[in-house]
């Protein structure tokens, strides 16, 4: 139970992240590992430091990731409705956004995650899968363009508006990724979203037209990004929500296989009226 005046979460100093690494060993954890390891901008709250048994980190201008001990369930449910209410809530005020996800080890969260948050209501929860790739496949593949061009650039890890709010080391880091250009216009991009641990990292695929979709230019800034970081010893891993059939089609077409399964939760900001 909640004393009265005690405050239900701290914010780790940078030298502090240590603490929570051994809480994320997952692949699809690894967002969370890049900002503990201080590779990614963000943020780390905690019931407590000694022994912490409810942990956010939060990937700044993506996502959360959620530990809770569930035999401390009360006193969870206290630190993220305080968590969203003080900090969160203010922080997505100011950059105009709605939403917020939490992503959870199983649906045991739901004991804490679906409790009601003043100012917020949940608005989705889904099932998300982290495929890895399997080699062999993706070497026989011999993938041509024959459309466009395909070009590398670096695109900023963390979009122009999070810098104007935010003095976080690692802001103004670049990533690597690749373009598809068709008549002097982009119309595909697969980016390192800059969530790398140890020799994984994530990839963004995007298709901006739907009219430019389904005609393979996906598949192929794809290709060309996974060999490129391929020859630096990377490996990639793919994320997509269960019902993204196109995401899906293209995993499976570039020879990703599912490895984990698990549910995210979206918040959104309530209006007021």
């Amino acid at each position: 139970m909640k004393l009265e005046g005690e405050i239900m979460y701290i914010e780790l100093d940078k030298d502090e992240y240590q603490i929570v690494r051994k809480y994320f060993n997952f692949n699809f954890q690894i967002p969370a590992v890049a900002v503990i390891n201080k590779d990614f901008p963000g943020k780390i709250y905690v019931d407590n430091k000694e022994n912490p048994k409810g942990i956010i980190v939060w990937a700044i201008s993506r996502w959360a990731y959620a530990y809770f001990e569930l035999e401390n369930l009360k006193r969870n449910r206290e630190f993220f409705k305080e968590l969203m209410i003080k900090e969160i809530a203010p922080i997505i005020d100011s950059l105009k956004e709605q939403y917020f996800e939490v992503y959870s080890l199983n649906d045991d969260y739901d004991k804490i995650l679906e409790e009601e948050i003043e100012g917020f209501y949940l608005y989705n929860k889904h099932y998300e899968n982290t495929f890895i790739l399997n080699e062999e496949k993706f070497n026989g593949l011999g993938l041509k363009n024959t459309d466009g061009d395909v070009l590398e650039k670096s695109f900023p890890i963390i979009p122009e508006e999070y810098k104007n709010h935010f003095k976080i080391t690692g802001m103004n880091k670049e990533t690597e990724g690749m373009i598809f250009i068709v008549e002097e216009k982009t119309v595909s991009q697969c980016v390192n979203n800059g969530f790398e641990y140890d020799n994984k990292y994530f990839i963004d695929l995007d298709t901006f037209n739907e009219k430019e979709r389904n005609k393979g230019y996906a598949s192929i800034v794809a290709y060309e990004l996974i060999k490129k970081q391929k020859n630096k010893g990377m490996k990639p891993l793919w994320e997509t929500r269960e019902d993204n059939i196109p995401s899906l089609r293209v995993a499976e077409k570039l020879g990703f296989e599912k490895s984990e399964r698990y549910p995210v939760y979206i918040w959104k900001k309530a209006i007021k009226k």
